[in-house]
């Protein structure tokens, strides 16, 4: 059946989704209006889905029925069910939700608000992969920290049964780019819209309504990346960026109005407004070579005005009003060296300054004579224009460079909001310097570019005196946020983020496994068959990695702290009483990041891979260390154990981009080290090959979104690259499927679990979660000892919580 065959669409054809209100009422005599139409069609055509949602709908299904049910306000899951959503091809069913929020609220719309938080990220994945990812989200929003319910997590289909879940993933997407966001502004039109304004890698220019709808056409530069944009009155736009050019655009038109600089074989470095004292305002055109121009606003000509000299380097500058009629100084970055430039003083430049890491931003403040500036040190500073002085100065960050940053209103307070090398965003006050709130996290690459919105429409509810924050990240996003607060969409609060999880063994409940999580607020252990928990003692610094071991029959659970320690907990006293502490072991000077327990010559020993570079071997039984190898460079990642024909193996990674193999017993080298040349080597697996000699495999993952085998006997790669395609490896774990196959299980700071058959190297299946994941751990169905699931259970865990899932690969 063709659109244009359809039995349910207005008297003409093609006007079903298209077209405006009053001349569907023209044309639909028989409804009593457009709404009215558009409902009977969203009805007719939930009608036509089947049951089985691994049925494909019919295209105009699949494109279309969710438009039909938003402009005819019955949005919801009755008439967007289940069945169509994995096939739902018009990707827009997050927008649809935002706009329709005071519409439908007190409808039932948890399948809708599910697909909405995965949209963005399902990319290429298939009907399978789309399915199953839709499944886990719905039962991570609907039906979080309750135990099974096996009638309830079944979905037609779906590859999983979710167990288990304690996630708050925040739903702020706003755009998806097919490429690389580069710049990002906004901009307000000569009739009041204010819309979002982005630049690509590509060169293409594109508008955006603050809700994530395109505006109008893009525009492209055919030249390099956009990587300045800056909104002037009456509609315009001036561009510039890697291809030394800087254009002129009329954005409401999409003309190109004039290119008045090109210079070839250079790349603009700043574009800014400028106004000296008693003087006209200027663009400010710095290229890469030093050089410094001024063009008129309004001709776009070249102006003949004083300018300060540059060093022959890339610069950065911002103008900074000095208040009233005394127009604007400008701070100019060059690499680690900032300067402020007076045009009312002949001796030029007033001050200088020099930081640790280069200048990555510069920016004016509200406060007359104020400018802010981070670098590659993670420092945020808050400095006098006229003196130099520092005013203020915010708490470093935890990690890396500042490489972003905008002015805003929080709560009517003067602010600054940074984006960091970590992923995150943060706000600050600009006079104190203090935090204002938490961080801001769900971007899974660096924030590259922020903007502000003012949150005054229906659709962007935020309080009087306070704009909404929005990120262009490097991982092809637009984000929205509430400065101080969660990211604006389903206004859920975001959990802390998850520093450790693993699968711990039995609950109380036959075959439910028992979870350990830890955040920065504490630990403590669920039982997913009833769903309680148990919390780890107080008093303990953060934990950064868990371990599960038996020793002489009782169960352990080992923990590992921020503060190096490791902790040794009795899991053998009932059901819901707390672990009792046995034992510490110290010995490492950095936090342990991975551990394994493993049996060995009737004893338990267990491994340790530390940040100081250290792998280290304990006994359990004795309570005691046994070796210390410090072979690593730098950090070890993560630690495994390797069952082979003469025993185990230890093996260990690190940022080395090593592998190494140890004997358990002397903790010498077994072999060379492989170099793996993936970067960082972040997460290793051991992988059973189905052979007569029982040998194993090691899997590695790296920093460069590879995963590799490795035969450890002779140190040579086995089969091709696996690429995750999304980023950085950050955690692997290998099971086996009910019937026997081989899986191995991969993930990273994209937030999807990729499922590899490790015999045949082919990809199975793509669970996206949408949310940056740092930890996997699994329960093998064919595991010896302790809980035999009928099904392989893995563990998921992350910025956004975690979550506990069966497989079930063979069968649906």
């Amino acid at each position: 059946m063709s659109d244009a065959d359809s039995p349910y669409r207005a008297p003409r054809p093609g006007r079903s989704d298209t077209g405006d209100s009053k001349t569907w009422a023209d044309d639909s005599k028989a409804w009593a209006d457009a709404k009215d139409a558009h409902r009977l069609i969203a009805e007719a055509l939930a009608r036509l889905v089947a049951a089985d949602p691994t049925i494909p709908p019919h295209p105009y299904l699949s494109r279309h029925l969710a438009h039909h049910a938003a402009r005819g306000e019955v949005l919801d899951d009755a008439h967007v069910p289940l069945a169509v959503l994995p096939w739902e091809s018009s990707a827009n069913v997050r927008t649809l939700l935002r706009q329709s929020d005071a519409l439908s609220a007190a409808r039932r719309q948890e399948w809708l608000e599910a697909w909405a938080r995965i949209e963005p990220f399902i990319g290429g994945a298939g009907p399978d992969s789309r399915l199953t990812s839709l499944h886990l989200a719905h039962h991570a929003a609907t039906r979080p920290r309750t135990p099974l319910d096996t009638s309830a997590a079944r979905v037609s289909g779906s590859r999983i049964t979710p167990l288990w879940s304690d996630w708050t993933a925040q739903d702020n997407v706003l755009v998806v780019s097919e490429t690389r966001l580069e710049s990002l502004t906004r901009t307000t039109t000569t009739d009041g819209r204010s819309l979002l304004v982005s630049g690509d890698n590509h060169g293409t220019i594109r508008m955006w309504e603050p809700h994530g709808v395109p505006a109008m056409a893009p525009l492209h530069t055919y030249g390099g990346a956009v990587q300045h944009l800056l909104p002037l009155p009456g509609d315009l736009l001036l561009s510039a960026g890697t291809d030394g050019s800087v254009r002129v655009w009329h954005l409401t038109r999409g003309q190109l109005l004039a290119e008045p600089v090109h210079r070839p074989g250079t790349w603009v470095s700043a574009l800014t407004l400028f106004a000296a004292k008693d003087a006209p305002k200027v663009v400010l055109v710095a290229h890469s070579d030093g050089r410094l121009g001024a063009l008129d606003p309004v001709t776009f000509r070249p102006v003949d005005t004083p300018l300060p000299s540059l060093d022959p380097a890339p610069a950065l500058l911002s103008g900074v009003g000095l208040g009233g009629a005394e127009g604007m100084a400008l701070a100019v970055a060059q690499g680690r060296r900032v300067r402020v430039w007076d045009p009312r003083r002949a001796d030029g430049y007033t001050c200088e300054h020099e930081h640790e890491g280069a200048v990555r931003a510069l920016m004016d403040l509200a406060a007359p004579g104020r400018y802010a500036l981070c670098d590659d040190s993670g420092y945020i500073g808050f400095r006098d224009a006229s003196t130099g002085r520092e005013t203020a100065v915010a708490p470093a960050p935890p990690a890396g460079p500042v490489v972003a940053l905008t002015a805003l209103t929080v709560a009517g307070r003067a602010a600054v909001a940074s984006g960091g090398s970590d992923h995150t965003l943060r706000v600050w006050d600009a006079e104190t310097g203090a935090a204002i709130g938490g961080p801001l996290e769900g971007h899974t690459a660096p924030p590259v570019a922020l903007t502000t919105l003012p949150g005054t429409s229906r659709e962007l509810p935020v309080p009087a005196g306070q704009e909404l924050l929005v990120s262009a990240g490097a991982d092809h996003t637009l984000r929205r946020w509430k400065p101080g607060g969660p990211g604006v969409g389903a206004g859920r609060a975001v959990r802390r983020p998850v520093t450790a999880a693993a699968l711990s063994g039995p609950g109380s409940t036959a075959g439910a496994p028992l979870i350990a999580v830890a955040d920065e607020s504490g630990t403590a252990l669920w039982d997913t068959g009833t769903g309680r928990p148990v919390a780890l003692p107080a008093g303990h610094a953060p934990v950064t990695a868990f371990a599960s071991a038996r020793v002489r029959g009782e169960p352990l659970l080992v923990t590992a702290h921020s503060d190096a320690g490791i902790q040794l907990w009795s899991l053998d006293r009932g059901a819901h009483a707390a672990p009792a502490r046995l034992a510490g072991l110290l010995g490492h000077s950095l936090p342990v990041r991975s551990m394994a327990a493993f049996p060995h010559d009737e004893r338990t020993l267990l491994v340790t891979g530390g940040a100081d570079g250290t792998v280290r071997l304990w006994d359990l039984d004795r309570v005691c260390a046994l070796a210390c190898r410090e072979d690593h460079l730098l950090s070890v990642r993560d630690v495994a154990v390797l069952d082979t024909a003469r025993g185990p193996r230890i093996v260990s990674a690190g940022t080395d981009g090593t592998v190494r193999l140890w004997d358990p017993v002397t903790l010498r080298p077994v072999g060379a080290p492989l170099h793996c040349e993936q970067r960082v080597v972040n997460a290793v697996a051991a992988v059973p090959v189905d052979e007569p000699d029982g040998a194993e495999l090691v899997a590695s993952g790296g920093e460069d979104g590879t995963i590799r085998l490795w035969d450890p006997g002779t140190g040579r790669p086995v089969g091709r690259r696996l690429d995750i395609g999304d980023g950085p490896v950050a955690a692997l774990a290998f099971f086996r499927t009910a019937t026997g196959r081989p899986c191995l299980a991969a993930t990273g700071p994209g937030g999807t679990i990729h499922l590899w058959d490790t015999d045949t190297g082919s990809h199975l299946l793509r669970i996206v979660t949408g949310s940056p994941l740092g930890a996997l751990d699994a329960l093998d169905a064919r595991q010896p000892g302790g809980p035999r699931p009928e099904h392989p259970v893995l563990l998921a865990a992350g910025v956004a919580g975690v979550c506990v899932f069966d497989i079930r690969m063979e069968g649906r």
